[in-house]
């Protein structure tokens, strides 16, 4: 035993009490004071202790018991202690074809026993008659049989004479060994959550492990012939003949394929985005059961979702749907997906017929108007143009669809249509063809006629009208939106207001021109009217203070 102490002064000596306590039942203890001596540059002191030896107290220490024994580091102060097996075999476990050989000691010389092997359950496996040496030793070898199974094992020591207070009686396993089975789908492509069987012919008993992410499956297996099944959710899928001569790695290839499924639309344009939820029906092998099974998932940029490692020879049902609404009802059913690597399976979105009405503000029809349709999820686009009658028939893959409807480039409406089936529906353009009335004030709300008034809208040449009598211009075919209008006196372009406002239906707006002041028929100013008004204030203050001034001059004159 290797008895170490730390954290001791250098060039320093130092004792322990090392403790031995053989087996239960027996309980016996031994003991010995050891010295332990630091080098002069050193703060840990270890030496070695031997046992059993005559150091040790009281006499007669031994290790002829097999099971573990107890070692104390100064056992009252409870500083350290640890455990050793004591064994009469030459090894704790085994492999087939190796040999198990016994050194079991303490018995009388010559004296016959009976050696029993036997499995964890109980179950005998051999018993063998062995005589001890003239030394009172068992020495005894037992070659490990090809056909003994993997697991734990009791070998005993029964003597026909002596009674060993603690019997020889000792455990040893059978491991095997490890072997990693890698497994692969037709593609080549390793394969999660398949459970490998490995069936030991020579043993007629079966272990099993299951292949992680990475797709390697472990088992335990002894030396001899194997079969290897895979089976994926209980069916068999593969297998492999293998012999195992020690620790191995197999390939097994599963009859599993991967299924890809291609959207498209009736143009062979691919969809993504599209919701895909899959089921289908399989029968085990061992217990001939049906089962059901289901996935789901989402075709990528490119239209395609591949469901790997899928069970071949079977149908599979494929809703195909956006917004939540299946649209291949007619083709949702793949049957007998064939062994092969990978298997193709093309799903069509139907196309729809949508008929739209492109009406004004006035609910008149709008003739040559462009519209244009895009799909929100995937992107597909379609465009056309109405006829005279301002109706238009496109036919439109399955979706919902941002429509735009322009008149000579000038978008007149945005809005979002669904298209789950053939479908016709109405637009109103509340911008096209409106009437507007622009009433122009002075700074007093006097409407005023004779002002001219422009409308201005991107995109189109400005409208321009004369205000009548009350003060009103109208304006008709107008494209509304966000407008500028602009009202001035004629010839006087530079003395201008103007405003900008967003126009949608007809409308009848108000612009007041209040640096302008209507007299009458005369329109002035108001900065020079309010000038006139100061000016002839003045002039009859003044008028008025010389009448006043004179009148007093008289009536002074007349007194005297």
């Amino acid at each position: 035993m290797n008895v170490t102490i730390a954290g001791v002064q250098p060039s320093t000596t130092n004792y322990a009490n090392v403790t031995v306590e053989l087996p239960e039942p027996l309980g016996t203890v031994y003991y010995r004071i050891v010295s332990l001596v630091a080098s002069s540059d050193e703060t840990v002191a270890t030496t070695l202790v031997t046992f059993p030896s005559s150091s040790f107290e009281p006499e007669g220490s031994l290790t002829s018991y097999t099971g573990s024994y107890k070692a104390y580091f100064n056992e009252t102060d409870s500083l350290a202690e640890n455990d050793f097996f004591v064994g009469f075999t030459d090894s704790s476990q085994y492999h087939r074809g190796q040999t198990l050989t016994t050194h079991a000691v303490g018995y009388q010389a010559g004296e016959s026993a009976t050696i029993s092997i036997d499995s964890s359950t109980g179950a005998s496996v051999d018993s063998e008659t062995a005589m001890a040496s003239s030394e009172g030793i068992f020495e005894f070898s037992w070659m490990i049989p090809s056909d003994l199974p993997i697991g734990e094992y009791t070998i005993t020591i029964d003597a026909d004479t002596t009674d060993k207070l603690i019997p020889d009686s000792q455990a040893f396993t059978v491991p095997g060994y490890t072997v990693k089975v890698n497994t692969f789908n037709l593609a080549g492509e390793t394969v999660a959550a398949i459970v490998v069987e490995g069936f030991d012919q020579a043993a007629g008993k079966t272990y099993d492990g299951t292949s992680s992410s990475l797709g390697v499956a472990s088992l335990k297996l002894e030396k001899g012939s194997h079969l290897l099944t895979a089976f994926w959710n209980d069916v068999k899928v593969g297998e492999l003949n293998v012999s195992i001569t020690g620790a191995a790695s197999f390939d097994l290839k599963c009859a599993l394929t991967n299924l890809e499924i291609i959207v498209q639309n009736e143009n062979g344009n691919l969809m993504p985005f599209v919701a895909l939820d899959i089921t289908y029906q399989y029968v085990t092998t061992k217990t001939s059961s049906s089962k059901t099974g289901s996935a789901s998932g989402t075709t990528d940029l490119s239209g395609i979702y591949i469901m790997n490692s899928v069970l071949p020879g079977i149908s599979y049902t494929i809703n195909a749907s956006l917004y939540d609404v299946v649209f291949n009802i007619n083709n949702k059913t793949v049957t007998n997906v064939p062994v092969q690597p990978v298997s193709k399976v093309v799903i069509v979105c139907p196309s729809q017929t949508l008929t739209l009405g492109i009406i004004d503000y006035n609910e008149a029809a709008i003739p040559n108007a462009r519209i244009e349709l895009v799909e929100i999820t995937n992107g597909l686009f379609k465009g056309a143009e109405t006829g005279s009658s301002g109706i238009v028939s496109v036919e439109v893959t399955f979706g919902r669809y941002r429509l735009r409807v322009y008149k000579d480039e000038i978008l007149l409406n945005s809005t979002t249509i669904e298209v789950f089936s053939d479908a016709q529906s109405e637009i109103c353009c509340c911008l096209y063809n409106i009437e507007v009335s622009v009433t122009v004030v002075d700074y007093f709300n006097q409407p005023i006629s004779g002002m001219n008034v422009i409308l201005q809208r991107f995109g189109v040449d400005p409208w321009s009208a004369t205000t009548q009598a009350n003060g009103a211009a109208i304006f008709s075919n107008v494209i509304g939106g966000n407008m500028q209008i602009i009202a001035y006196p004629e010839g006087a372009e530079s003395s201008y207001e103007a405003f900008s406002t967003h126009i949608e239906g007809s409308k009848a707006v108000e612009i007041k021109l209040a640096k302008y002041v209507l007299l009458g028929p005369f329109l002035f100013e108001s900065s020079a009217l309010a000038t006139f008004i100061v000016i002839l204030l003045a002039i009859v203050l003044f008028v008025s203070i010389e009448v006043y001034r004179r009148k007093r001059a008289n009536s002074g004159n007349s007194e005297s």
